[in-house]
């Protein structure tokens, strides 16, 4: 029998399951309920949560250089890092990415982690404005954030922001976000017109979400 990670107790009247970015088993349960009712329900789910455990744990396999930092991702291309002595910066250059010699690794990290926000700003300034202005839509600020759990988000005051990693991702995954959180400047909410408003300007955002949902161990690194 699969044993959860963590349970969570709340004030919800239903049970949840959920697997996280680790592969892990989150329970989130009713406060009285009783724990061999808790155990019932994952046994029943036994299936359900191996095959999620199972594709996430593959997936992190696969992109273990990219999560040990050996491998870094711009565009969704991989740049294989390498130490350059009297190097100031980070940059990247043909296949690799350049990273000054002998630094902590807290500094190598705050280098690295500045790259990709300066990188991330010029990427958004120029597909936002472009969607923006396709989409016939104002916006009224546009930030990065270091969210663990977000791709990005967008306020009722109109303040889009994005996660300062996604310049890792794939360029239409990429301009599929961008889309998303427009859209919410329509339709704050998640209905059938919201996503009807996505389609009408990237017809195959389905399969770019799917794509996204294989980069969510990306929002752990850099931390």
């Amino acid at each position: 029998m699969i044993k959860p990670n963590l349970i969570v107790r709340t004030n919800r009247r239903t049970l949840s399951l959920t697997i996280d970015k680790q592969g892990d088993l989150i329970v989130k349960a009713p406060r009285r309920m009783d724990i061999e009712d808790i155990f019932s329900f994952i046994n029943q789910k036994n299936d359900w949560i191996s095959k999620k455990q199972n594709l996430v744990k593959s997936n992190l396999q696969k992109n273990q250089k990219i999560i040990n930092y050996d491998v870094f991702l711009f565009c969704g291309k991989q740049y294989k890092k390498v130490y350059v002595d009297k190097q100031k910066k980070v940059e990247i250059e043909n296949t690799l990415f350049i990273v000054p010699q002998n630094l902590s690794y807290e500094k190598e990290i705050f280098l690295i982690k500045k790259w990709y926000i300066e990188i991330t700003k010029q990427i958004l300034e120029l597909r936002v404005s472009y969607f923006a202005n396709l989409m016939q839509l104002n916006f009224d600020g546009l930030g990065i954030d270091n969210s663990k759990t977000r791709w990005g988000s967008c306020s009722k005051s109109g303040i889009l922001k994005f996660n300062l990693r996604i310049a890792m991702l794939p360029h239409k995954v990429i301009d599929y976000i961008i889309i998303h959180e427009l859209s919410h400047l329509i339709e704050f909410n998640h209905s059938k017109n919201f996503y009807n408003i996505i389609s009408s300007i990237m017809p195959d955002w389905q399969i770019q979400r799917n794509k996204l949902k294989e980069y969510g161990f990306l929002l752990g690194l850099l931390r």
